[in-house]
């Protein structure tokens, strides 16, 4: 159920994920009914979003492997006993050529982050104005947060991006909003607009709560939830929100990343994209076809231009 008028003048949104750790990297929890026409409703991001463990966004970004041994010309590759000058520095430049055109297709290994594909936000969106600042950017009962800034400054950069100011509360278990083990959302909704109401006096906050289960640890195994009031759905649509669980499937199994530092990094890279401050993914990749084809180009210039002086070399030398 939506938060109903009140001082807010408007009902509330929702929607929730549930983990299955992120040393596992399992992802559970479904979708629910969705928002209904006229109002609000529940369930995480729209069918196609997010599950751990999973690959639904689209091709990683393994690339093709491929083996390259130097190209082979007649009358024996590079040198040979009837050469003159020689062509060793000419191999090297050409092979340092190959070797970065072949780069663009390796994965850069060197990161637990998953390379998976983000959609880039085809939405025009305009910040949310009036928003009152709250002094507080987070409630930790779990002891999680070790640096704060590396949340609250992820946190801060998506409010000064959206006009949507972000309250993350991590949340210690509590029996009443589990049934058997089985989180209870009905209950956990309630809660959560219960909060909104007592904290915030205006529609332009927004509660990102983590619900931890029995026994949890910092693996994560309970269930993050969404909850925000109505001004700010005209940031957090459902594009925006299937574009922010993108982001945090990837940041959430990025081990090398703290509980704060993933937090804050998927609002900050979620403000880039929903509001359309950092350049397209369409935009890059045809910049890196452009860059891959001039490439080619000159290696096939320079191949060339090494061939027709080998051939001269060997008529001179008849």
């Amino acid at each position: 159920m939506g938060r109903g008028g009140g001082s807010h003048g408007g009902g509330g949104h929702s929607g929730g994920r549930s983990f299955g750790g992120r040393s596992g990297g399992g992802f559970g929890g479904g979708r629910g009914p969705g928002r209904g026409p006229g109002g609000p409703g529940f369930g995480g991001p729209p069918p196609g979003g997010p599950h751990f463990g999973g690959s639904p966004f689209g091709p990683h970004f393994g690339g093709p492997r491929r083996r390259w041994g130097g190209p082979i010309f007649p009358g024996g590759g590079w040198g040979g006993p009837g050469r003159r000058g020689g062509f060793g520095c000419s191999a090297v430049i050409l092979i340092i050529i190959l070797l970065l055109f072949f780069s663009s297709f390796i994965p850069n290994s060197g990161s637990g982050r998953n390379t998976q594909e983000v959609a880039v936000s085809r939405t025009e969106r305009t910040a949310v104005t009036g928003t009152e600042t709250y002094g507080e950017w987070y409630l930790d009962e779990l002891g999680f947060i070790d640096h704060d800034t590396d949340l609250t400054d992820g946190l801060k950069y998506f409010y000064s991006q959206t006009g949507i100011q972000p309250y993350v509360v991590l949340l210690d278990y509590d029996p009443s909003l589990w049934n058997n083990g089985k989180w209870n959302e009905t209950a956990a909704e309630q809660y959560l607009a219960q909060v909104y109401d007592k904290t915030f006096s205006d529609n332009g906050h927004l509660i990102f709560a983590y619900f931890a289960c029995e026994n949890d640890s910092e693996d994560m195994d309970g269930t993050f939830y969404f909850y925000y009031g109505s001004a700010a759905y005209s940031i957090i649509d459902d594009e925006a929100e299937t574009i922010f669980w993108s982001y945090f499937d990837m940041n959430y199994n990025d081990l090398d990343q703290s509980i704060a530092e993933f937090i804050g990094q998927t609002f900050r890279e979620t403000a880039d994209n929903i509001m359309h401050n950092s350049p397209s993914e369409r935009n890059f990749s045809l910049m890196r076809i452009v860059t891959i084809f001039l490439m080619i180009c000159v290696v096939v210039i320079f191949i060339g231009v090494l061939v027709l002086k080998r051939k001269n070399r060997k008529e001179d030398d008849l």
